[in-house]
């Protein structure tokens, strides 16, 4: 009777092995490696260009009541990177707005992509994303397009529309950038969209970062370097107030 319990131990503590034995040596899963805490957001620009300069963008069509004026959040060369069909646009408003519209054109601006119309209750950043329903047409890979804010000066009059215009072009991650985006860590995301060069995605997460913690010192400060790289230092400071 002993023998027989010996053997059958035996052969339990055997096959308790076989069947551990596989786990132990089966190809272990991929973990993305944690961002190391020390990284810094450092935003490389692309070299790309856009017609017309960020200055040169604006156009006065009426005289605006004081201390009224918007700022876009684009790089000094005025033209943006995307990956996604559905970028935000950020813009400063000075002042709350009764009306300001957005507009995002194809690149000889004979057709219209998607238009918005919102109301800005405070003075702060305003971002502006692109729904699927207000489309009417799909933003493609290695296109460019045009977008434009304008405040209303005069709503029965509106050829006089105070308007700032910047670009925008959608391209597809590639190689390194695209193995980066795979970690599903939100820091690593950043860090990887900064160093790629991709603005939008660059802004809006750094911005959705800070809306879930805004008491983090490091995240301001890492806005507002953002921002004055791309010599945005005068809304830098300025509040995140609404997103549509």
């Amino acid at each position: 009777m002993k023998r027989f319990l010996h053997f059958t131990a035996l052969a339990i503590a055997v096959l308790a092995i076989a069947i551990t034995l596989p786990s132990l040596f089966s190809p272990m899963q991929a973990v993305p490696a944690p961002t190391p805490l020390g990284q810094n957001v450092n935003f490389t620009p692309p070299e790309v260009t856009a017609p017309e300069n960020r200055q040169g963008g604006a156009h006065r069509g009426c005289q605006l009541q004081d201390g009224l004026s918007i700022t876009p959040l684009i790089p000094e060369s005025n033209i943006g990177l995307t990956l996604t069909e559905s970028p935000t646009f950020f813009v400063y408003v000075s002042q709350p707005a009764a009306q300001v519209e957005f507009v995002l054109l194809n690149e000889d601006e004979s057709e219209v992509v998607y238009e918005s119309s919102l109301k800005v209750d405070k003075a702060g950043i305003v971002g502006v994303s692109l729904s699927d329903k207000g489309k009417t047409k799909n933003i493609e890979v290695g296109k460019r397009y045009v977008w434009s804010f304008a405040l209303a000066c005069d709503p029965q009059e509106r050829s006089g529309d105070y308007i700032i215009k910047g670009w925008m072009q959608r391209v597809e991650p590639q190689g390194t950038l695209k193995s980066a985006l795979a970690n599903p860590d939100p820091r690593a995301k950043l860090i990887a969209y900064a160093k790629n060069g991709i603005w939008y995605e660059t802004l809006a997460t750094l911005a959705q970062m800070r809306s879930v913690a805004p008491d983090d010192a490091r995240l301001k400060t890492e806005w507002t370097q953002l921002l004055k790289s791309q010599k945005l230092e005068a809304v830098a400071d300025k509040p995140l107030v609404q997103s549509l």
